[in-house]
C-alpha cells in the first residue's frame, strides 16, 4: 500500500484576531499547495457543535493538515521560502501560544466516501 507523511499543526489564535486575520491565515495555508510534494493541505478553525462532542480543543482555535508525498518532500516544504513566509507574515503573528505539530507516516486508506 501506498504511504504519505501528514503534517499536523495545532494553533491557538489571540482573542483579538479579526476575520481580515483568518482570511490572511487561510489564504497563507491554501497558497502552500504549490510546493513540490504536497499532496492536500487544508486549514479551518476547531469546532463543538454537537451536544454529544465534548469540547477537547484545549484552546486550540484552528488546526492545518498537510499530506505529502515523502519525508523528503516535508523537508522540502519545511524550508522552502514560501513556507516561511507564510508562516511567518500569516501565522506566527495570530498565535497566542506557541503551535503543536506533529508528522507521521502512515498508509494511505481510502473509505467509501
Amino acid at each position: 500500500m501506498p504511504t504519505a507523511i501528514d503534517h499536523i499543526v495545532l494553533l491557538k489564535a489571540r482573542p483579538d484576531v479579526t476575520s481580515d486575520d483568518i482570511e490572511r491565515l487561510i489564504n497563507g495555508v491554501n497558497s502552500l499547495k504549490s510546493i513540490p510534494g504536497v499532496i492536500t493541505i487544508t486549514v479551518g478553525p476547531t469546532f463543538v457543535e454537537e451536544a454529544w462532542m465534548s469540547d477537547r480543543r484545549n484552546g486550540y482555535t484552528h488546526c492545518l493538515s498537510c499530506r505529502l508525498i515523502s519525508k523528503d518532500a516535508l523537508k522540502v516544504y519545511q524550508d522552502h521560502p514560501l513556507h516561511v513566509k507564510v508562516k511567518s507574515e500569516c501565522i506566527v503573528p495570530i498565535l497566542a501560544a506557541p503551535p503543536v505539530a506533529v508528522d507521521y507516516e502512515a498508509e494511505i486508506v481510502f473509505g467509501a466516501g
